[in-house]
């Protein structure tokens, strides 16, 4: 089985029960249409924290008028705190990011909800022209990331993969050419992890690179530059070279190609939407949805149940 579809996560949560999500800072309008559009799929059941009359008038004014818990704060600070706070008490199970900056929404994260892990960030893209999914990290978080930063990007990346059914994932490290070279450090690096990658440190993972994009997606291009193997042309995952590269792939893709975005912070306690002001709807609830299937798998897997499938 591999990496999910939105399709299959969206079947796949239609028998589960909604998730509580807290929404942190909520009083603006699109974060408030992505929570609402999460709640009638049955996907969540959202907590909204902000200023309660700028919330209930963004309701009304968007004609919803079900009933949601919305807890007082009066900063953007105070309400990235309440959020975690739900969270550390259990009521609780994920976390979005409302209009805040990341900055102060993280702040309290990595205070309380941090692991012994690294934070990082990954979009699932699917594209019409692609098969799969393809995961691409870290294009929001880590700005540059050195060595052991990106070992910690992979490790996190790996794990989320093989958490969500992906058996062998197979990674591609990104650069400007295939061949290593001095001048682009970002070859160094690659030929480093691939390096490690056959001392068995990335397992189950399979690693390749340096790369350029279009040997990442297309066999057809890998064959015409002389490459073989199993994860040119066919990666599941791409680690980018540092956040200006990430962040201009994923929007590139979903602005000029079409592509449908998700994305969510990997290395806390619980799953973490990282929503941008300029996402559509349409990828809020995919993160959203994102980040609550990855929740029913972890938490039915502590458990020793059968996953949601």
């Amino acid at each position: 089985m591999g990496f999910p579809s939105y399709d299959r996560i969206v079947e796949a949560l239609a028998t589960a029960s909604p998730m509580q999500m807290v929404v942190a800072d909520a009083a603006e309008r699109h974060v408030l249409e992505g929570a609402l559009a999460a709640a009638s799929a049955g996907i969540v059941e959202p907590i909204f924290i902000g200023e309660p009359s700028a919330v209930r008038n963004l309701l009304a004014e968007l004609g919803e008028h079900r009933s949601f818990t919305i807890i007082p704060a009066a900063s953007s600070e105070e309400a990235a705190s309440l959020a975690v706070e739900q969270v550390v008490n259990g009521r609780a199970g994920a976390l979005i990011k409302g209009h805040l900056h990341t900055d102060t929404f993280l702040h309290p994260i990595l205070a309380r909800l941090r692991t012994t892990k690294r934070l990082s960030h990954v979009f699932v893209v699917e594209m019409g022209r692609y098969a799969k999914p393809l995961l691409l990290t870290d294009g929001a978080i880590n700005v540059a990331p050195d060595l052991a930063t990106k070992t910690a990007i992979l490790e996190n990346v790996i794990e989320f993969a093989v958490s969500m059914g992906l058996a062998v994932p197979k990674v591609a490290l990104l650069s400007a050419v295939e061949t290593v070279k001095a001048t682009i450090p970002s070859t160094l690096d690659a030929a480093e992890l691939v390096a490690r990658a056959a001392r068995g440190v990335f397992a189950p993972a399979l690693l390749a690179g340096p790369l350029a994009f279009d040997c990442v997606v297309s066999r057809e291009a890998s064959a015409v530059k002389g490459l073989s193997g199993p994860v040119p042309g066919d990666a599941d995952i791409v680690l980018v070279p540092e956040i200006v590269s990430g962040n201009a792939i994923a929007k590139a893709l979903e602005f000029g190609a079409g592509a449908t975005l998700a994305g969510i912070v990997l290395g806390a306690q619980v799953p973490i939407v990282l929503t941008s002001r300029a996402d559509s709807v349409k990828t809020r609830l995919h993160s959203t949805a994102l980040a609550a299937y990855l929740y029913h798998r972890t938490e039915n897997a502590s458990q020793s149940a059968a996953p949601v499938r």
